[in-house]
């Protein structure tokens, strides 16, 4: 049976519906389950969805559900611990490749974009792949209703759980203790859905950018808004000195958009006034003064744009992390999460180890040498993406979402700046040679520091054995 926690609120938003609100009784955890599963958000609702609708091989006691306490029938049971208490103000954006667990929690889609610059603008189209915008609160919503529907013989009985921030997991004999605020949960397995977090920085021979953005849910007093097409990217006015930065606009009604101001910065800081970009640019862009428009919602964050290898939390190392979702090179990562939790339920419901998400090579080739160009280069970057954004709008689509094939990729590298990307292609190069010598100096250092302590070790022993006598 599925079984949803009517505890649990989430955001009406823009674009949401509404839920009763959260009641007065704190939520009792069940002492054992299956899966144990740390973030709501986009890889946590995604895998839970799939375990509770996934055929398991139950009836034979295989897979995660073989003896469990609070299964029906050996199903297995899945426990979401969400650490939010309030509404989530995220939203998720991504061209609709059909991977979607949960494609009802759709919040609005668009089949053409645009990205401009004060050089020309570039617009794309793709029917069969529309740009999709996915908030939380609807996401959440809609796994709720999906959960409290069950209609799955073969599932198990999934809870999602708010106000839970997990501090602690510890493996144990059976499993592991998942410790929260609102108490400990054993599981036989716990999968960390938290997401990418920004590092503070990366070793020798790779890049790291931060890409920091605010975004504003704006309502005007009058209907502005083209909401046949998606802004992805608008350079216009800006400054050429500094980092990347640019204003992102999502319209969901005449009068209802999202307005996100977004930096790639090398800068963890981030000084930029987003607030003052985006309220420069509603004005600036649709004439509107400051009486005639306001905020309803905010979200902001920081996402990696990093070649380093993605990294679990060292302290959680008892849980399977999903990790290497996110796209180094454009910040996308809700397609690619979707696809890898059908991966990701397929092994915890097998009771087998869940594989990491790995690009292949010439994608993070590719990705690599983007990101250099974009450090090295800021000022080229709105006429490289308004240059590859010209391109049709089906080509760039399968590029951006990972089904490009060489003749595409060659094509699109045509297209773009030549001397820049030369630069940036030997400074990967380079890297890389910077890489295997840092990597092999560490090698030798670690073999060099482990035989000094095996000498120390030996000496004192001897001085032992000796009575101390030289």
């Amino acid at each position: 049976m599925l079984v949803a926690d009517p505890t649990v609120a989430t955001s009406q938003g823009v674009g949401a519906h509404g839920v009763p609100a959260p009641g007065p009784v704190r939520p009792a955890l069940p002492g054992t389950v299956d899966v144990a599963i740390v973030g709501a958000g986009c890889s946590g609702l995604a895998t839970a969805i799939r375990l509770a609708e996934a055929e398991t091989e139950t009836e034979t006691g295989a897979g995660v559900g073989a003896g469990a306490e609070a299964g029906s029938a050996g199903a297995p049971t899945v426990l979401v611990l969400e650490g939010r208490s309030t509404p989530d103000p995220r939203s998720w954006c991504s061209w609709d490749d059909g991977s979607d667990p949960l494609p009802e929690a759709r919040s609005a889609s668009w089949d053409r974009w645009e990205v401009r610059t004060d050089h020309g603008t570039s617009t794309g189209t793709d029917p069969a792949h529309p740009y999709v915008l996915v908030r939380a609160a609807d996401r959440r919503e809609a796994a709720e209703r999906r959960i409290a529907a069950g209609g799955h013989d073969t599932a198990g009985t999934v809870r999602v759980v708010g106000g839970a921030p997990v501090s602690t997991v510890v493996h144990t004999d059976d499993g592991c203790v998942v410790t929260s605020r609102l108490g400990t949960v054993r599981a036989r397995q716990v999968l960390d859905a938290r997401g990418p977090r920004c590092p503070d920085h990366v070793g020798a021979g790779r890049v790291l950018l931060h890409q920091r953005f605010v975004g504003h849910w704006v309502t005007a007093d009058r209907p502005v808004f083209d909401t046949s097409t998606a802004t992805l990217m608008d350079f216009t006015g800006q400054d050429a000195a500094g980092p990347v930065r640019f204003v992102y606009v999502l319209p969901v009604s005449p009068t209802e958009a999202l307005v996100e101001s977004t930096v790639f910065t090398p800068d963890a800081a981030d000084p930029f006034d987003h607030e003052g970009h985006v309220a420069g640019y509603v004005g600036r862009r649709w004439g509107l003064r400051p009486d005639e428009w306001r905020v309803v919602d905010e979200e902001r964050g920081c996402i990696p744009m990093t070649d380093a290898p993605a990294r679990p939390d060292a302290r959680w190392s008892a849980a399977t992390a999903v990790v290497g979702t996110t796209r180094q090179s454009s910040g996308y990562g809700f397609a690619r999460s979707n696809r890898h939790s059908a991966v990701v339920a397929q092994h915890l419901a097998a009771g087998t180890a869940v594989p990491p998400f790995v690009d292949g090579w010439r994608t993070r080739f590719l990705d690599a040498v983007f990101l250099r160009f974009l450090r090295a280069r800021p000022e080229q970057a709105a006429e490289a993406f308004r240059r590859l954004f010209a391109l049709p709008g089906p080509l760039v689509v399968r590029f951006l979402s990972e089904r490009s094939t060489p003749i595409d990729e060659l094509r699109i590298i045509l297209a773009l700046q030549k001397r820049p990307f030369l630069a940036a292609l030997a400074r990967t190069a380079r890297d890389a040679v910077v890489r295997t010598r840092t990597d092999r100096d560490t090698i030798a250092q670690t073999r060099t520091q482990t035989r000094t302590r095996t000498r120390t070790r030996t000496d004192r022993d001897t001085a032992v054995r000796s009575g101390g006598r030289s």
